[in-house]
């Protein structure tokens, strides 16, 4: 179904995945953001001049903060006034009036991006935060009297609604999960802050947790005691972890349940235009390609066991085994990345080009004195779009994450240059996700067919397995793990650390090439961010990654993808997900439609094996 105005709340959805260590595939991840040589390119560090170039403009949405804050007051009195002229405009006058709540929510949005880069520039921007919430609390409020509003018109009165027609109708689909606007402005003001609350709350226990410097020492009994010695402190904040996690999910379920749903993973699903059936459908077509992952898992440890001349090795020790490389300067990605990204067509690439460069002031990646660790796009709907990425330190890692998150902002610059209703520049993130994977799948690709040696192409193709499996996979795992709390906690009391530990442990064990009780630990699911920061995103990697390897597959078959492509994003969110994907010729409900995913972590597994292979 298609969501409402926010393709890019506050609290962006589309912000960089932050699950920090989810079994096997994220050690491997830790090494491979080490990957690729810089000989490639380039033999020097990234310098501090080029990164602070690369900041965003103060001025890119307002001339100062003051100005800001008093067009924000202004806006903000300006909600109900504007709540009350739709309520009553009779059906003829409806379009313009919604004319002017677009306006109103545009015009919000560009504060909620300038509050997003303060908030992501400094965490301890208290002020800043309680800004982000009233606009969110507006946004919320306006959204949620539209619909109230859409719901009382007959159905043959839509079609005078002309470009808001569509939006009449799937409010009228969704009346019985919708609440008053003065319910919604109510719940605004309770649930947003205190899924943040929780949410701070982790990453305070987060941030606090040890990172032995023993863990990547060449002794193994070293090693082996800084793993024990991490493992230990996670243990002990494992109960509160487990706290905080379970006051979420009933925060969720019972925020859902006021909505007319079962449960939140019921909602979640049904905003994605899915039901339970259908992701438990993927979810088994996933599990029935887990030898290809596994076979994975297990060319990664023999290599990593013969490397570090050991009979065995512990999936914490894998980074050691992992090739290393030289730091890719600025510039030298921005080349790499328009370079792979050419199958996309010169409209796109230029306006990647644009992007990256730091005179144009819409690229940031070093972020305040108390920043936030993240990347992630900066959306407004009439002014520019611009990307945050904290710490660039030229890893091929982070040239892979600025690809996918500056393909977030060019997907919403191209519906802005559309200028088509805001409510079709908003659908399901599993489709923003999958074309901004399809970057990354673009970019690892091109940077191991152009590799110059086989060392580097070993390393190259290292990142580029670790994002397939940790996409399909890991996104399989965290999927079922996330979709059995919340259900199992449904109508229950709250769940435990024993019930969740186990939990956890059914859900990847399917999945795993490693004994249950080494990736099966307290500490992994503690690790996965997104479980307390957004909670029930996950299941988004999962359809997404289905979509990026597809999208992939047609951009070396089709002649005509990039005119089709472009014309995809242009268009925005018109019609129902299936119905865009067709145009590319992509079928979710294709039964067949994980193994081309599943074929491609064949190919490039038994690639890298030969790569291991060879004497160096």
């Amino acid at each position: 179904m298609l969501k409402r105005f926010k393709s890019s709340s506050v609290r962006d959805a589309a912000a960089t995945r932050t699950r920090k260590s989810p079994s096997l595939v994220s050690q491997y991840a830790i090494c491979a953001a080490l990957s690729l040589s810089g000989s490639l390119f380039a033999q020097q560090l990234p310098t501090s001049t080029d990164l602070a170039s690369a900041h965003i403009s103060p001025t890119l949405y307002f001339s100062s903060p003051a100005a800001e804050a008093a067009t924000r007051a202004d806006l903000h009195n300006q909600v109900a006034p504007t709540i009350k002229a739709m309520a009553i405009a009779p059906t003829t006058a409806l379009p313009t009036a919604l004319d002017n709540t677009e306006a109103l929510i545009a015009a919000l949005q560009t504060h909620a991006a300038y509050i997003k880069i303060q908030t992501l520039e400094d965490t301890q921007d208290q002020s800043a935060k309680t800004a982000r919430d009233q606009i969110d609390t507006d946004q919320t409020v306006l959204e949620s009297a539209i619909d109230a509003r859409l719901r009382q018109l007959p159905a043959s009165a839509i079609p005078s609604l002309g470009k808001y027609a569509l939006l009449a109708q799937h409010a009228q689909r969704d009346a019985a999960h919708t609440l008053s606007p003065q319910a919604e402005q109510y719940r605004g003001a309770v649930v947003p802050p205190a899924e943040q609350s929780l949410a701070d709350a982790y990453d305070l226990l987060d941030s606090n947790l040890p990172n032995p410097k023993g863990l990547s020492s060449p002794d193994t009994a070293t090693r082996k005691a800084a793993i024990d010695e991490r493992n230990a402190a996670y243990n002990a904040a494992a109960p509160e972890a487990a706290t905080l996690l379970a006051e979420l999910i009933e925060l969720e379920n019972r925020d859902a349940a006021a909505q007319g749903y079962n449960n939140a993973a019921d909602r979640k699903y049904h905003s994605l235009g899915f039901d339970d059936a259908q992701v438990a459908t993927i979810l088994a077509a996933v599990k029935r390609e887990a030898p290809a992952y596994q076979n994975y898992q297990r060319v990664l440890a023999e290599h990593a066991a013969a490397v570090l001349n050991v009979p065995s090795v512990h999936p914490a020790e894998l980074d050691l085994a992992a090739g290393r490389a030289a730091p890719i300067t600025l510039d030298d990605a921005r080349s790499m990345i328009l370079s792979a990204l050419q199958p996309l067509g010169p409209d796109y690439t230029h306006r990647f080009a644009e992007l990256l460069d730091p005179a144009n002031g819409r690229l940031d990646l070093s972020g305040g004195p108390h920043r936030k660790n993240a990347g992630t796009s900066i959306a407004a709907y009439t002014a520019p779009t611009a990307l945050y990425y904290s710490g660039y330190n030229g890893s091929l890692r982070d040239v892979s994450k600025i690809a996918h998150e500056g393909g977030h902002a060019i997907h919403r610059e191209m519906m802005n240059a559309s200028g088509i209703p805001i409510y079709q520049r908003s659908g399901p993130n599993y489709l923003f996700e999958g074309f901004a994977i399809f970057n990354e799948l673009l970019l690892l690709d091109h940077a191991a067919r152009t590799a110059p040696t086989p060392q580097t192409r070993q390393v190259a193709l290292e990142q580029l397995l670790s994002k397939i499996s940790l996409e399909l996979f890991v996104s399989a795992e965290e999927t079922t793990f996330e979709r059995d709390l919340y259900t199992q906690a449904a109508g229950k009391s709250l769940l435990d650390r024993p019930t969740i530990d186990g939990i956890y442990r059914a859900s990847i064990a399917p999945y795993e090439y490693w004994p249950i009780d080494d990736v099966g630990q307290s500490r992994d699911w503690m690790r996965k961010s997104l479980l307390f920061e957004d909670p029930l995103y996950l299941v988004n990697y999962l359809y997404a990654s289905v979509v990026a390897v597809a999208l992939y597959d047609k951009s070396h078959t089709d002649p005509d993808f990039a005119a089709k492509y472009a014309a995809l994003l242009h268009r925005g969110f018109d019609a129902e997900p299936q119905a865009l994907l067709s145009t590319l010729g992509i079928h979710l409900d294709d039964p067949n439609l994980i193994q081309p995913a599943a074929h491609l972590l064949e190919q490039k597994t038994a690639e890298l094996q030969r790569l291991f292979s060879q004497k160096p």
